[in-house]
């Protein structure tokens, strides 16, 4: 192994060097050693190096002064990037010239490169900080002593040993708030996509805790203390090991390739740290295994943790115990709110596995006690088979989803504890697979049941606040059960090649015909799966205001009872994928498209909805709204309307209609340009009315990207006179509404790049540039050119990688071809833009086939 080398003419290029042999041996006997002895070296390698470096700088003279070794140093857990803590302690408080002796010591650690966490204390003020802040009380009950006076350590030891310092009822208490709040900041999830090693639940935070509970009550600083203490057996024992040892493996990994402490598996590190750790395969696939195998690490961990801390509790607290138990059937009985399992009946009788989770929705405030736990573990873990194959399972299955709080009480359970997986044969072909993106932010499992909890959700009180149109439609559905199914399938495919929504579908049937449904409720949960994402792409990838879209969407769904089942679906996934992917624009996209789609109903789907008809409507509730306001004569709104084209008033509702009016009634310049919350309907809306000209669409939304906005939709209408009524819909990058100050220099910005001349070059407005997060992605550009009945537009579908600017440069290649742009819908998913277009040729008329392969070669060139 590497050790650290003292040198009686040590200098800081002389200690930093010894330091980069020590980093290139690890790097090249990575894979030569246990992790265990790596870490192992790198801390006997600083122990060495402080000990010389204390008696060089003379600090050995001081008799009253001790060094000592803290937290994850005292612990002897040193990785390549952390934090060399430790604690100088005296009896008494030190003089100015130790304390510039130490200062000096600490300084020279600083200029070698190292991360230094140091305090200075006497031992009474390590007792009265110890007691006021736990983490200080943590860090030193995992002290160990290096060099200096040890009297003063083994003094400093019996303080921390006192029954009142940190009583143990309040430092299991504090510790468990902690790890509460811990886990509440990453969603209460392993699955993660870019997960944290330390501090995700089931990371090395888990560990750590156990042994500062052990620690506290009984002394024991490792798994095998613990071991040796009673409080797991040897089977756990070695899971824990197993995962430990494959989480030090990662992180060791990552801090060898990093240059700052990061405990992050972010994408753009995932590859390298795999490669390290000797993976191979094509594309993903290394980091896929990888990732795999380090999310089944951190669950193991968080399932263990949770049942050894239950045990320490009963152990370490003393509680009232109240005796009264309630037998639940043969094999388990309640009693102070745990579940016990009387007898091995989960090897025994199998299905009795799910009949635990059926009283776990009867209980509401029950919980598995942790022997019970322990036996599951196991049974899952032995289980051969799938429990589906029982008909007796499945009939207990559908019971506990009939339940009213089936998913947030059973079902998030059954993923955690691996039931699921012994359940569907599907399931483990999606557990913990990664989705290498920017869009989703859990693991396809972990997405499945958060679609599912969102679902049940839509039950809380919350949720009519929230999401008051799924709220309305999910509470009155006959069956519920169905749609569950259906959201427990959706994604059930990826990861096997092909279309994941048919063989999700081809799966769902499989198992709806197992499981007793007829053929009606079949074909619909088939339908489903097979088009779950057609609300999602048709509100937020379509033309949703022109009818033949409507018409086309209505006839898909066919029926009422699918469009209530897939807005809820719609809104659930979308929900569970990302936390900042909905907001307000969306559920006014899909608000919209769900209304839109029951007035076709009504109207007949074989009939295309009368555009004359509301035309006409709007017109009359406009000019309603504008005489309640008494601003303009019926005259003069007539004759600022002869300016409007016809189509304005059918892509524009009846306020914005009149909102616009009064606003060109008051123009006095040639442009004008607002921006607006008015109508926002989940988007600010930036209205532009001026003279058409060269680059103006390029020109407006390369304004726009400047500005850091996200541009939702975009409505291009020109009047026959070359007067353009053009609206955008933008947010914030986070999905908010645009304040006041940011709309007022949006405007200014706006209002200047209309007045530039029409041959400005378009490199002075913006260029097409990579953002350094995405340049990890590999996303295809695909070009689609959608069919369409119309003769007189062309509607094309581009999706690209989302370079900065990239929408600057579609916009101007439409220019250079002198295309026109009808309309527009913009969506970004993660690194990937999802753009559609409606264009028209010079002549107003649909692309020629020639046409449209120039530009489709002029898009693959340039982006």
């Amino acid at each position: 192994m590497f050790t650290y080398l003292p040198e009686n003419n040590f200098t800081v290029s002389s200690i930093k060097c010894q330091k980069q042999q020590l980093k290139q041996f690890e790097l090249e006997t990575f894979n030569q050693f246990s992790v265990y002895k790596l870490i192992l070296n790198r801390s006997q390698f600083c122990d060495d190096l402080l000990i010389h470096l204390w008696q060089a700088f003379k600090l050995d003279q001081y008799r009253d002064l001790s060094l000592i070794a803290v937290g994850g140093y005292g612990r002897q857990e040193m990785f390549p990037l952390s934090d060399l803590d430790f604690l100088i302690l005296s009896q008494e408080k030190i003089s100015p010239e130790i304390e510039e002796k130490i200062h000096q010591f600490v300084q020279f650690l600083w200029d070698c490169g190292f991360d230094v966490g140091h305090s200075v204390r006497t031992l009474i003020e390590c007792e009265q900080e110890g007691r006021n802040d736990i983490t200080i009380a943590t860090n030193l009950l995992e002290s160990r002593y290096l060099i200096g006076n040890q009297k003063n350590y083994q003094k400093l030891t019996a303080l921390l040993g006192q029954a009142d310092f940190w009583a143990i009822k309040d430092f299991f208490n504090a510790k468990i708030t902690e790890k509460k709040a811990r886990y509440q900041r990453y969603n209460n999830t392993s699955y993660n996509l870019e997960p944290d090693i330390k501090h995700s639940p089931g990371g090395l935070r888990d560990l750590h805790l156990l042994y500062w509970l052990a620690l506290r009550k009984t002394g024991a600083k490792n798994l095998e203390t613990i071991l040796n203490s009673g409080f797991i057996c040897t089977e756990e024992y070695q899971a824990l090991q197993a995962s430990q040892s494959i989480l030090f493996k990662v992180r060791f990994a990552l801090h060898l390739l990093l240059k700052r402490y990061d405990n992050r598996l972010l994408f753009d590190r995932q590859l390298k740290v795999s490669e390290l750790l000797g993976y191979q395969g094509e594309g993903n696939q290394p980091v896929e295994k990888m990732m795999r195998t380090f999310f089944q690490a951190l669950q193991s961990i968080s399932v263990l943790s949770e049942i050894i801390i239950q045990d320490y509790e009963s152990a370490f607290l003393t509680k009232r115990v109240n005796t009264e138990s309630i037998a639940l059937d043969k094999h388990f009985i309640l009693t102070d709110n745990k579940i016990y399992a009387k007898t091995d009946c989960f090897t025994q009788q199998p299905n009795s596995i799910l009949e635990l989770f059926y009283y776990l929705t009867q209980y509401s405030n029950a919980e598995i006690h942790s022997d019970t736990l322990r036996k599951l573990y196991i049974a899952v873990e032995q289980f051969q088979g799938y429990l589906s194959e029982q008909a007796i399972a499945r009939e207990i299955f559908l019971k506990i989803l009939a339940q009213p709080n089936a998913i947030k009480r059973a079902f998030s359970l059954m993923h955690k504890y691996g039931v699921l997986s012994i359940y569907l044969p599907q399931w483990r072909g999606i557990k913990g697979l990664m989705q290498f993106d920017l869009f989703h932010s859990y693991t396809v499992d972990e997405h499945t049941l958060r679609v599912m909890l969102k679902l049940e959700s839509f039950l809380d009180e919350e949720s009519q606040i929230t999401h008051p149109l799924c709220s309305n439609i999910f509470s009155q559905l006959s069956d519920r059960t169905l749609l569950y199914i259906v959201a427990l399938f959706h994604d059930i495919a990826k990861g096997r090649g092909g279309d994941h929504a048919k063989l999700g579908a081809e799966d769902v049937v499989i198992f709806a015909q197992q499981h007793g449904f007829d053929r009606r409720e079949i074909k619909t949960m088939e339908w489903l799966v097979r088009e779950h994402l057609l609300m999602s792409i048709t509100a937020q990838r379509r033309d949703i205001q022109d009818p033949e879209v409507i018409m086309a969407f209505t006839e898909k769904v066919e029926n009422k009872v699918r469009l209530d089942y897939l807005i809820c679906l719609t809104v659930a996934d979308i929900c569970a994928t990302n936390t900042t992917l909905w907001n307000s624009w969306k559920r006014a996209l899909l608000t919209n498209l769900y209304q839109y789609t029951e007035q076709q109903f009504q109207y007949g789907i074989e009939n295309l909805l009368n555009i004359q008809e509301t035309l006409e409507q709007n017109k009359k509730q406009s000019l309603n709204i504008l005489n309640q306001n008494k601003q303009l004569t019926e005259t003069q709104i007539q004759a600022l309307w002869q300016r409007f084209p016809e189509d304005y008033f059918l892509r524009n509702n009846p306020q914005k209609i009149a909102w616009h009016t009064e606003l060109l009634s008051e123009l006095n310049s040639p442009c004008l340009v607002k921006v607006s919350n008015r109508f926002s309907n989940g988007g600010t809306e930036i209205f532009i009315y001026c003279q058409d000209q060269t680059n103006l669409f390029y020109k407006v939304v390369a304004a726009i990207g400047k500005k850091k906005f996200s541009i939702h939709d975009a409505q291009i209408i020109t009047s026959e006179t070359g007067m353009v009524f053009d609206s955008f819909i933008i947010t914030e990058l986070d999905g908010s509404l645009v304040k006041f100050e940011r709309r007022r220099e949006l405007e200014k910005a706006l209002t200047q790049v209309l007045s530039l001349p029409n041959k400005t070059s378009i490199n002075k407005i913006n260029t097409l540039s990579f953002n350094k997060k995405l340049q990890h992605f590999n996303v295809k550009t695909e070009i689609k050119f959608l069919n369409t009945e119309k003769q007189d537009q062309t509607e094309i579908e581009i999706i690209a990688l989302d370079k900065s600017g990239l929408l600057a440069e579609i916009s101007a290649i439409f220019n250079e071809l002198n295309l026109n742009i009808l309309s527009a819908k913009i969506t970004t998913t993660g690194e990937k833009a999802e753009d559609f277009f409606i264009l028209t040729n010079h002549q107003n008329q649909a692309l020629t086939n020639d046409e449209r392969e120039i530009l489709k070669r002029k898009i693959l060139e340039k982006i």
